[in-house]
């Protein structure tokens, strides 16, 4: 079967130009063509469509049945496709976009609708998705995603802009009946801790789970594990009921402040242990968009973001959280 050769829009603007006029000589003069050309463009796109179009020798001109049909939908599609021109116009000159972003599930949560909200007049459409960074840089590389934000600066893939947001460290969350010896060196302390309690861990497919692995290794200190989770809220809730003590981030803290209550907030081993964040997207098809959601990212952080935490951790500053 031969493939169906699509109608010109040319040819289709034309005839709905012909299709209005009393004769193809009002047409030519609507058209500031020749009868001639139009004549031939009629000639043509009744060939390629099998059909006459035009019942010739009538004043005012009429059209079959074939050509009303075609009429009544050249005038949807070269309405659609003026709105199309229009928009493609307004896009360039207010640099409205289409967007869709890939956040971690900590970043969707904890500054996601805002960050929406302040890309407003950037962004004429943005659809957002949440996850875990293995399967967002899946996502990512499919190109299902436009911009990246997570834990992976995927170094290895070239073509691509990277800006490093904010740094997102270590945070040591225990039950207000767990006692932790201040008057102890912090790591310790934290031996004791890990020695008369068990821990609740972030699973080791997760990469916080495996930084808590890599930091409590480094600090020499022995865990019993009796609970691993994915999920910062069911975290935080068995350590808020008294079962265990957890490791989780700045920006996991951010996600579950309201159930906080009753949990002790301290720093990791001087908050050594951090993971950064970064904003991944493919060079040169975005523009400056990228750029400027990292900028709202960072300052969202380092201002908003930091106030609220600083209501649990005090001495958490803006210094742990930058990036040099």
């Amino acid at each position: 079967m031969n493939p169906i050769s699509l109608i010109d829009t040319h040819a289709l603007s034309c005839f709905v130009t012909l299709a209005e006029a009393d004769s193809l000589t009002d047409a030519a003069g609507r058209l500031n063509v020749t009868q001639s050309a139009v004549s031939q463009m009629l000639k043509q796109l009744e060939s390629q469509l099998g059909t006459p179009l035009v019942i010739r020798r009538t004043r005012p001109l009429r059209l079959t049945a074939a050509g009303l049909v075609l009429k009544q939908h050249a005038d949807t599609i070269i309405g659609d496709l003026r709105r199309l021109t229009q928009s493609v116009r307004d896009a360039a000159q207010q640099g409205l976009t289409q967007c869709r972003l890939g956040l971690v599930t900590s970043c969707s949560e904890v500054f996601g609708s805002r960050l929406i909200a302040q890309m407003d007049q950037r962004i004429e459409q943005l659809t957002l998705r949440s996850g875990l960074t293995p399967s967002l840089v899946q996502s990512f590389l499919n190109r299902e995603v436009d911009i990246l934000v997570s834990n992976d600066p995927l170094d290895d893939i070239e073509g691509l802009e990277r800006h490093t947001l904010f740094r997102d460290p270590l945070l040591l969350a225990l039950p207000d009946s767990f006692a932790f010896s201040h008057h102890l060196p912090p790591r310790d302390a934290l031996a004791v801790l890990a020695h008369e309690h068990s821990l609740i861990r972030y699973g080791r497919n997760t990469h916080i789970g495996a930084m808590t692995e890599v930091a409590l290794r480094r600090m020499g200190v022995l865990t019993q594990v009796r609970y691993e989770t994915d999920d910062t809220h069911t975290l935080m809730n068995f350590v808020r009921d008294g079962h265990s003590w957890g490791i989780i981030s700045a920006l996991c803290l951010a996600q579950v402040l309201p159930i906080t209550e009753g949990i002790q907030i301290l720093p990791l081993d001087n908050s050594r242990h951090a993971r950064q964040m970064h904003l991944l997207a493919r060079q040169n098809e975005l523009g400056d968009i990228p750029a400027e959601i990292a900028r709202h990212i960072c300052q969202l952080m380092t201002e908003r973001i930091l106030q609220q935490l600083q209501i649990r951790a005090p001495w958490l500053s803006g210094d742990v959280l930058a990036t040099n």
